[in-house]
């Protein structure tokens, strides 16, 4: 028997529903000229304790292929709902109150239903990113073109080079934080006896904290000129021959915006990998799909453990209050242990037990060196081409032991396959 949602809470999967509902109500579209049905698909889903549920959604109309989804963030939704509202993994109003609740349309086009501890925000809108909008629009927005020519004219060196058109893709996106935009710019320069056009891309980072933009790109300056200056240099036999991290290009404080070096293989039969599928084992199968060989990518390896080498030998010191000491992570680990237990009864024990024994692992005491470190240190951080490997996102950039790092990454490396007993992966 059907359950009765109209009197009971609803869960998680419903939350499209509500959503499509709450659009219909304002008289917005889900997206604009929308010529058939459109259904939303979870593109990303946070759930943390006391910290409330954060989804974004495609907006797909008709019967778009699946690989084709997700590809446009200019077509998504992003939803929060407030820990108020929350039960576990269900939702503590009703379908009823769902229908019945008010929704206003604030200037910034972001949808509010206060009653439901709902907003939902159609990209680029964003109440606690309100510069991703102008952002998104260079070629309306004279004093952000200003820059981003400016930034051209910094990458080649030359005065003369002008932009002629400007596209924005938004590329990665965390709501009321930050966003990466890939700028597509064509570029001509009319100095020279034979008239110039290029196309050129450089990545922008938008900050909701203008001072951490502004923060993270000094540093980024800092470890960039280092590098050049060690070029030549030889670690763990790999001679340097580029910087550890793509150049800063520059930054629009009041936007709390920075550009940046697009990684560029030198020609273009060298592809650029990107870490997550450079960092990826593959087999050789024998008759009846039997694993015969497992393909570690060790070389990418190699060039994993001398990018940290480099970056945990660099003479550029974080300020000392990013210091992540042992005392501070196992506070940490204790106040995420208490949030987990308190979630989920049922496992609550084991978290404890876990909890306690990482703790005091943390604060027993021993000899520690603090280095530089990059604080988030994993394969979708990484690039690759040419024999060379590039370090991107320094947001975390820190004080620390060395072993954070190489724990992060080889947290963050373990595949997906190995909870699922597939052959190899134990291996890998």
């Amino acid at each position: 028997m059907r359950e009765d949602y109209t009197k009971v809470s609803l869960s998680i999967m419903q939350l499209p529903d509500v959503v499509t509902h709450l659009f219909e109500k304002a008289h917005r579209p889900l997206v604009l000229e929308a010529k058939s049905p459109v259904k939303l698909y979870v593109r990303y889903l946070r759930r943390k304790p006391e910290r409330g549920l954060a989804v974004i959604y495609d907006v797909n109309a008709g019967k778009q292929k699946k690989e084709k989804r997700g590809k446009d963030l200019y077509h998504s939704l992003s939803l929060t709902l407030n820990e108020q509202a929350l039960d576990g993994s269900r939702i503590r109003f009703t379908e009823t109150e769902a229908q019945q609740a008010s929704c206003t349309i604030q200037p910034s086009g972001v949808l509010e239903a206060g009653a439901l501890g709902l907003a939902v925000q159609p990209f680029p809108a964003d109440d606690n990113l309100p510069t991703l909008v102008t952002c998104c629009n260079p070629m309306a927005q004279p004093s952000l073109l200003q820059d981003l020519q400016r930034t051209v004219q910094r990458y080649f060196d030359d005065e003369n080079w002008h932009i002629v058109s400007a596209t924005v893709i938004p590329v990665r996106y965390k709501p009321a934080s930050r966003c990466v935009l890939r700028y597509l710019l064509t570029v001509e320069n009319l100095a020279g006896a034979v008239p110039q056009r290029k196309n050129v891309t450089v990545f922008g980072k938008v900050y909701a904290d203008r001072k951490q933009a502004y923060a993270v790109q000094s540093l980024q300056q800092r470890l960039y000129q280092e590098q050049v200056a060690r070029r030549g240099s030889i670690v763990l036999g790999q001679t340097l021959a580029t910087p550890l991290l793509p150049q800063p290009l520059g930054i629009d404080e009041a936007l709390g915006l920075t550009f940046n070096e697009a990684v560029q293989p030198a020609s273009a039969e060298e592809p650029l990998r990107l870490g997550v599928r450079a960092l990826q084992v593959s087999f050789d199968y024998g008759h009846g799909g039997e694993v015969t060989n497992v393909i570690i990518p060790t070389r990418e390896l190699q060039l994993t453990a001398i990018a940290l080498a480099r970056l945990h030998t660099s003479s550029v010191q974080p300020d000392t209050g990013t210091k992540r000491t042992g005392s501070k992570e196992a506070k940490r680990a204790s106040e995420r242990a208490k949030l987990i237990a308190t979630a989920n009864p049922e496992q609550a024990q084991e978290v404890r037990r876990l909890s306690q024994y990482l703790i005091s692992r943390l604060e027993a005491p021993r000899d520690v060196v603090y280095r530089p470190a990059h604080g988030g240190f994993k394969a979708s951080q990484l690039l690759f081409h040419s024999d060379q490997v590039f370090v991107v996102d320094f947001d975390g950039f820190c004080l620390a032991e060395a072993a954070l790092d190489v724990g992060y990454f080889l947290a963050y490396l373990r595949p997906s396959g190995l909870w699922y007993g597939r052959a190899g992966m134990r291996q890998w």
